[in-house]
């Protein structure tokens, strides 16, 4: 292993402690709420709570990043999941967890922003597309493992996934003091809290619709103040979009192979099918973009359209197809959306980013908790979404 790919490796590790606990939490709410008597709705707060943590204070933290650096930020973030996981395991009281979930959240905004901020800030522009690749190969791997380590774990002690969060949280802790510091200032000051209000509007307007006006007020504001360029903007949308079908498909998988009611272990084995071929494409979809750059976007989001329709035939190869063409789509059009922009302007570029991911996970769940196993919609938004999608690449390329 090269010294790049191994500042890309220890950068990345804290992103997937982030997404490999946030995906092992879904696996145990049924058991936490057993445990404490309370309603799964309750125990899903402990989700939520995190969610709304992250989304809130992501570009917020970007701006702590630019100030004191990005690895001092990677590093407190780190810390702070470390520490409050292990309180958790000491904590025996419902109200208290769901206290320190709000301090998970708060170290996961921190390492999702950096981890890319590193990824895009290290070496030539030449290998960015691999770089990122490699990134998003490590932090899917931690979605890929969370759901059936999740599931194993949380059956014999729910506390046991708060220790494993914990344990390599303070192993990544000691590598990351190997990296050297990188700095970035993109002089954009408090503006860029006109783009948090875009996602806190979103989110937050899932639990109040009025609050959905402040999503419009950031957009306005945004694009007034924060020149980013039209490529960052319109990638930017693109990807959520994809983003958004992407984890719609992903919690279909897991809601349709549950209603076949098939073994634990076989059910666990095929919902890996999705992610893993994410996981094998995305690299090499991320040396593919140093080549061909945005054709490379245009490929997948075309692949995914026509890729939904083999659902039609067969989930199976539908799982499949679906992840590779997702891999090919999201590391490639990423790398793209974070080269458009000045060395100085990719920490605040990277917590935009960062949130939008979290917004779109959200968003996709909901979906699919409301359609649940009904195949027609999910096709149907899959082909809509990406089409469009397509289409904002084409505006780019003009």
């Amino acid at each position: 292993m090269n010294d790049l790919s191994k500042l890309v490796l220890f950068s990345s590790l804290p992103s997937f402690i982030s997404s490999l606990e946030a995906t092992m939490i879904l696996m145990a709410i049924p058991v936490i709420a057993k445990e404490f008597s309370i309603t799964y709705v309750s125990a899903s707060t402990l989700l939520a709570f995190y969610v709304v943590t992250e989304v809130l204070l992501s570009i917020p933290f970007s701006l702590l990043a630019e100030r004191i650096g990005v690895k001092k930020v990677m590093v407190i973030g780190t810390a702070i999941m470390g520490l409050s996981s292990f309180l958790i395991i000491l904590s025996s009281s419902f109200s208290t967890i769901l206290f320190l979930r709000i301090f998970q959240g708060m170290g996961a905004s921190m390492v999702l922003l950096t981890s890319l901020s590193y990824v895009s800030l290290v070496g030539s522009d030449e290998e960015r597309g691999k770089m990122i690749g490699l990134n998003h190969t490590i932090v899917s791997l931690g979605y890929v493992l969370g759901l059936p380590l999740g599931g194993m774990i949380a059956e014999i002690n729910w506390k046991y996934l708060f220790a494993l969060t914990s344990i390599l949280s303070f192993i990544s802790l000691y590598l990351l003091f190997s990296l050297k510091e990188i700095h970035a200032r993109s002089g954009l000051g408090i503006n860029v809290i006109y783009s948090s209000l875009i996602f806190d509007g979103a989110i937050l307007g899932l639990y109040n619709p009025l609050l959905f006006s402040l999503s419009f007020v950031g957009m306005v504001m945004t694009v007034w103040k924060i020149n980013l360029g039209k490529g960052f903007y319109l990638t930017s949308l693109s990807g959520f979009l994809h983003s958004v079908t992407r984890n719609m498909i992903a919690a279909f998988f897991v809601f349709y192979l549950y209603s076949l009611h098939l073994p634990a272990l076989l059910i666990g084995s095929l919902v890996l099918l999705y992610p893993l071929s994410f996981t094998f494409v995305s690299f090499y979809s991320g040396k593919l973009h140093d080549k061909y750059k945005l054709k490379v976007a245009s490929l997948g989001f075309a692949s995914m359209a026509l890729s939904s329709l083999s659902l039609f035939l067969n989930v199976i190869l539908g799982e499949i197809l679906l992840g590779a063409s997702s891999g090919i789509a999201t590391t490639s059009n990423t790398a793209y959306t974070m080269s458009s922009v000045s060395n100085k302007d990719r920490i605040i570029a990277s917590g935009m980013r960062s949130v939008q991911g979290v917004v779109s996970n959200t968003i996709g769940l909901i979906i699919a908790s409301y359609f649940r196993v009904l195949l027609f919609p999910y096709i149907e938004i899959t082909v809509i979404l990406n089409l469009v999608s397509l289409l904002i690449l084409g505006i780019v390329n003009k």
